[in-house]
């Protein structure tokens, strides 16, 4: 059979621009892509249908450590219900959209390099539209609402910012003559600019904290005319402006400030609600329960239980004793699947962050450089944001990390094997 089924391409194209531009503004569009993309997945291994002369057993065992480090959370969950005899089904629900990413890369490899490079304007137009969004919840700002219709507004804060960094870094491109670039390359700062004045007005910490790292990352790929020393220079330069003009603001002043206070009430008394306060017991207790069950953890159906309890025998106070989550990836993770959960976690943040760094390294190619540098900042963006709240616990996020985690990874591979057959050409 063809390598090609002449609409697949097309309307895989349009799954994938309908995710980057929509996944923050409809509640089940990341769902929907999800099982689109497993449905021509499987239509194309049924049908045996290879992509630019490479079949799937190539791009598994190629790639194997990658996929084996995506499929990390769904591992060390199963292990943990193998072990401790302890079977949810639901369990396996969200890390299962990391772990079918050699599928979702199958489905995506079906577009062509050029397709790839129009989702640039997928990223743009859901970057604007999530400034949107966040403007009308948070009424300009005057009001700090805590969930944005299916997500906290922590998590719609910092996958708005990811996509305006995307847009930025896209601006390295390239396409089109010299007006048709100045004009997009504006709306695109523009982007960019708006998911830093989102995250603002979203008084997300959080979301804050991640600004300096994805600047830094967005410095050295849009610099990269330069020689190391300029590089650093500029890119350090950059981060302190923009940190200075975060920093020096009052409502920003006002919430640094609250965190000085709360750990202050905290040290004082712990029992007290305030944000700060209950994540650092949550932390606190979530080492407790890790040092009981190094191995396996409690498992992620046990986590608020075990809390309770413990409030209930007077091992941590009933503030703690009530919450659903550690406000930590890493503790979270350590909790309730053990050394396993930290193996997997580590996995999914290094490995994916390694290897598109390696390609930004490796690369002179402008437009490889960009897309790498989206992968760099899609991993430490989760690892940043990871620190003060749970991530992979929302749908959302799942779904945000393995879709764009895969289209970002076959925007690179259909890139390089274009870069590769011109080479040859020539």
């Amino acid at each position: 059979m063809k390598n090609r089924i002449l609409p697949l391409d097309w309307i895989v194209f349009f799954i994938l621009f309908t995710t980057s531009s929509l996944i923050l503004i409809g509640r089940k569009v990341g769902n929907l892509s999800f099982y689109s993309l497993m449905l021509v997945a499987l239509i194309c291994l049924v049908f045996r249908i290879n992509h630019s002369g490479t079949n799937f057993s190539e791009l598994f065992h190629k790639f194997w450590k990658l996929h084996l480090a995506m499929a990390g959370m769904f591992i060390a969950i199963l292990l943990h219900q193998v072990i401790a005899q302890d079977f949810a089904i639901r369990s396996f629900d969200y890390p299962s959209r990391m772990a079918l990413f050699v599928l979702i890369v199958w489905a995506c490899l079906v577009c062509n390099a050029r397709m790839f490079q129009w989702l640039q304007w997928s990223y743009v137009l859901g970057a604007l539209l999530s400034i949107i969004k966040m403007y009308i919840i948070t009424d300009g700002g005057t009001t700090r609402a805590q969930y944005v219709d299916f997500m906290p507004i922590i998590e719609f804060a910092d996958l708005t910012l990811l996509l305006g960094f995307f847009s930025i870094l896209s601006i390295k491109y390239g396409s089109g003559t010299v007006r048709a670039q100045r004009i997009g390359n504006a709306v695109k700062i523009l982007a960019g600019a708006g998911t830093l004045y989102a995250a603002f007005i979203s008084g997300t910490r959080g979301a804050w904290l991640g600004i300096p790292f994805l600047c830094a990352i967005a410095a050295l790929v849009l610099f990269d005319r330069f020689e190391l020393k300029k590089k650093i220079t500029f890119t350090l330069l950059v981060v302190t402006l923009l940190t200075g003009m975060f920093v020096l603001h009052p409502k920003v002043q006002t919430r640094i400030q609250s965190v000085e206070q709360e750990i202050d009430t905290y040290s004082k008394d712990s029992s007290v609600d305030t944000s700060v306060g209950t994540r650092l017991g949550l932390w606190k207790a979530s080492l407790m329960v890790f040092a009981e069950h190094p191995l396996v953890g409690v498992g992620r159906e046990n986590f608020r239980p075990t809390l309770e309890r413990w409030g209930q025998e007077g091992r941590i106070s009933p503030v703690i004793a009530r919450q659903i989550h550690s406000h930590n990836e890493m503790f979270y993770n350590m909790v309730t699947l053990g050394s396993f959960g930290i193996i997997g976690l580590l996995g999914l943040y290094i490995v994916p962050l390694i290897f598109f760094t390696r390609k930004l390294r490796q690369s002179k190619d402008k437009e490889l450089r960009a897309v790498a540098g989206m992968g760099m900042m899609l991993c430490v963006g989760y690892m940043i944001f990871g620190l003060t709240d749970v991530m992979f616990m929302w749908g959302v996020c799942d779904n945000f990390y393995a879709l764009f985690a895969a289209i970002l990874f076959s925007h690179l591979y259909q890139r390089e094997r274009v870069l590769a057959l011109s080479n040859i050409a020539s």
